[in-house]
């Protein structure tokens, strides 16, 4: 992070040019003023307010050389957005300090010193918020005695602390972001000089920051085992090979994807070793050498990053509430959260690589039992072939054809010759019935990809590790029984049965009194109930492109 004076620069006309050195002359003469008013006297504490108005007042004019420039400025970035945040939030503290007392830094700024130190453990494994430029200033500030380059260096503080506050609010609720137009960013930005105020004056800093972050369990699973997985990467990192203990070796491995296990006997140490040092072209070694050793730590890099990466992807979703379905692709699973905490997991088919499903956010408006499936255009071109060669294919298999207004058409008025013989006037539909693509149960939430969540007659893939198999809908293991919850919970009929209706064989439309959010998300690894971090396959290789946008100079963390 730049100095505050960079913070605040902003381009501006040659008339604005006269007006910053107008107040940048009036800026150096108020500060002579009042350090030669603050010389004329020692600093015991019976001089406390009178220093802290000095202090607001330069506060002020500071203020003022820079609202113009900043507010003129129409550009959405977040730079001038957080210039326009700390105007906002001086002129609302009517320009008092907030982490300075009394020419002093307060417990306030210093227990936000703690929290910059910590952002690592938070996903953040650069200096997004100008920590080093703000321990130097501090530094500089224990060195001087009252003078003008100490009132220089503590406003400079104050500003720059201020300017990296909003920042860290930011991302820890919005991600790793440089621009965001959304109303709804707008709109979370109008709440921070309040939040911010009230945080430095009332509460607990440390736990009104961190409660600024989503409410999801994926993400709270991640943030509770990511200190223990950094802690064992230190440890891989900063221990000779030959004081690394199989414990903690085996983790290291296990993590990187190398070994299958969290504990390994000598025979699968030497496997898992070999197997490493096959895949980096390293001699064998049975034992953990240095060279290898390297190659560990480098992977483990890599692991943190992708652990970065999937909480920046949470902080982005748009989440509210406390109970919502989450389905996670690359873990092939829907997890049920009630009251924050996960109430039940089913296992899910997702898409293939070549019909991938999407990420998206939306709620359930309905839960219909025996529907109908109405094929989409994409998969009735790779019917056409077999109904030009079986005229019988279409009732054999249970379809029938519909017109736009849902009116069964009979299918040999259709000349099935033409390349698209439906056009956008009819439409392949299957009756409803156990052996419907779509199975007894489909779950509704509007969306732009035209996806559902719904059964399917295909149990047995469900015994597979991968379940990339749909063309981008989410097929779900005993969707009664997620339909039988979801009725109890959000709708307002009572007694509603669902093997019953399904029993009945007739379509049926369950309705929710209170829409239930639900996420399909992509998010490679979580934390399990011990703490300890768990890593699926990046089954449609997005992790390395997103890696390389959100994280583009990656180091040591």
């Amino acid at each position: 992070m730049n100095s505050v004076i960079d913070i605040l620069e902003l381009d501006y006309t040659p008339a604005k040019k006269w007006k910053n050195l107008f107040y940048s002359i009036l800026v150096h003469v108020s500060l002579i003023i009042i350090f030669t008013t603050l010389s004329s006297y020692q600093i015991p504490q019976n001089r406390v307010n009178q220093n802290n108005e000095h202090l607001q007042t330069f506060i002020e004019l500071q203020i003022s050389s820079i609202v113009d420039i900043s507010f003129a400025d129409s550009s959405n970035n977040l730079n001038n957005q957080i210039n326009q945040l700390l105007v906002q939030f001086y002129e609302n503290r009517n320009y008092k300090p907030a982490w300075i007392n009394n020419i002093q830094l307060s417990d306030n700024f210093y227990s936000y010193l703690n929290l910059l130190d910590s952002a690592k453990y938070y996903g953040f494994p650069f200096d997004y918020f100008g920590k080093e430029q703000i321990k130097k200033l501090t530094q500089e500030v224990s060195t001087k005695k009252q003078s003008t380059e100490l009132l220089k260096n503590l406003i400079q503080i104050e500003f720059t602390t201020t300017y990296s506050a909003f920042k860290y609010l930011i991302y820890l609720n919005r991600g790793i972001i440089e621009q965001d137009t959304t109303q709804s960013f707008k709109d979370y930005l109008s709440t921070l000089p309040e939040f911010l105020n009230n945080t430095i004056e009332w509460f607990d800093l440390k736990k009104e920051f961190l409660s600024n972050q989503p409410d999801l369990v994926h993400h709270h699973n991640i943030l509770k085992s990511l200190p223990y997985f950094i802690d064992l990467h230190y440890s891989i990192k900063y221990t000779t090979p030959a004081f690394i203990d199989d414990q903690l070796l085996a983790k290291g491995l296990y993590y990187a994807g190398i070994a299958k296990k969290t504990e390994f006997t000598d025979d699968l140490k030497t496997e898992a070793l070999f197997a490493l040092q096959d895949q980096y072209n390293l001699p064998h070694d049975s034992i953990l050498n240095k060279e290898t050793q390297e190659v560990l730590v480098s992977l483990l890099k890599e692991k943190y990053y992708q652990a970065c990466l999937n909480l920046h992807r949470l902080r982005r979703l748009n989440h509210s509430g406390e109970n919502y379905l989450f389905v996670n692709i690359p873990e092939f699973k829907l997890h049920v959260i009630e009251s924050s905490e996960i109430k039940e997991v089913f296992n899910v088919i997702v898409g293939k690589k070549q019909t991938p499903t999407p990420t998206l956010t939306s709620s359930i408006e309905k839960v219909v039992t025996n529907p109908y499936w109405t094929v989409p255009k994409s998969i009735s071109y790779g019917m056409f072939p077999k109904i030009r060669k079986d005229s019988t294919y279409l009732k054999r298999n249970g379809y029938f054809v519909i017109n736009n207004y849902e009116q069964i058409v009979d299918e040999s008025e259709i000349d099935w010759s033409q390349p698209d013989p439906l056009g956008n006037k009819y439409w392949i539909r299957q009756i409803n019935s156990s052996v419907n693509a779509l199975g007894q149960v489909k779950f509704m939430f509007p969306n732009n990809y035209s996806v559902y969540l719904h059964d399917t007659p295909a149990k047995q893939l469900f015994k597979n590790e991968n379940r990339t198999y749909s063309h981008g809908c989410v097929r779900l293991e005993n969707p009664d029984k997620l339909a039988q919850y979801i009725s109890d919970k959000f709708c307002s009929k009572e007694d509603l049965n669902i093997q019953n209706l399904i029993s009945q064989k007739e379509l049926f439309e369950i309705e929710l009194s209170e829409k239930l959010e639900i996420h399909i998300q992509y998010i490679t690894c979580s934390g399990d109930e011990n703490a300890d971090m768990v890593f699926y396959n990046d089954i449609y290789n997005l992790d390395k492109k997103e890696l390389m946008e959100v994280f583009p100079e990656q180091s040591e963390i």
